[in-house]
């Protein structure tokens, strides 16, 4: 069983210069949008209908949201200051992340560079970007996700010196403000709180 995904459930992150992940500053929406090219064929023994095979394929993400100048938690807009200021010349990790109220998900990396950033003030009125990313390489799945259930107000975590924790998701919803703890001879727990013990959570990670 599964239900539709709430807003909340499919969130597009990026990593920021300190290496954490992050929702897209405060963006009111994104959207990815994947587009598959391909090759005309001619072949003789079809001449009124047209003949493709598939070729490459590439993406693109864009959004647009308020400005603000700090976040806890989420990308502000200094997020892109490198780009702002010309110095924006290396692609950074992006994560694509669903899951719905039942705990069903699928969470994706990709790399893109910022294409374009728009910034929009008039008087009287309350300040908005837009940005586009563009991708490059492969969107890939991320399949190192654990599920636990909470007890005692924390889940079982991995390692910090071999994995990079991208995402909680809980009841639909992905959080990106819990951290792993090293609890000493070899244990690592993320602290979830007390309110949501006895509930399932999805934990993901990538490789380091």
């Amino acid at each position: 069983m599964a239900d539709i995904l709430k807003a909340e459930g499919l969130v597009i992150a990026a990593t920021n210069a300190s290496g954490g992940v992050f929702p897209f500053a405060c963006a009111k929406n994104a959207t990815i949008t994947i587009n598959k090219d391909f090759l005309e064929l001619a072949p003789k023994t079809n001449a009124v209908f047209r003949e493709y095979i598939g070729a490459r394929q590439g993406f693109t993400v864009s959004g647009n949201g308020l400005v603000k100048m700090s976040e806890n938690y989420v990308q502000p807009i200094t997020f892109f200051d490198n780009f702002i200021e010309g110095a924006s010349t290396t692609s950074f990790l992006c994560y694509l992340d669903l899951i719905d109220p039942q705990g069903n998900y699928k969470v994706y990396q990709f790399s893109a560079f910022i294409q374009s950033l728009n910034l929009s003030s008039a008087t009287g009125t309350i300040p908005s970007y837009s940005f586009s990313l563009q991708g490059t390489g492969p969107i890939t799945e991320i399949t190192t996700v654990d599920s636990y259930v909470v007890t005692t107000g924390k889940i079982t975590a991995r390692s910090t010196s071999t994995f990079k924790l991208v995402a909680v998701g809980i009841e639909g919803q992905w959080y990106y403000n819990y951290t792993v703890t090293n609890e000493g001879g070899g244990v690592f727990t993320i602290t979830i709180g007390t309110s949501f013990n006895g509930k399932t959570v999805k934990a993901a990670y990538i490789s380091i």
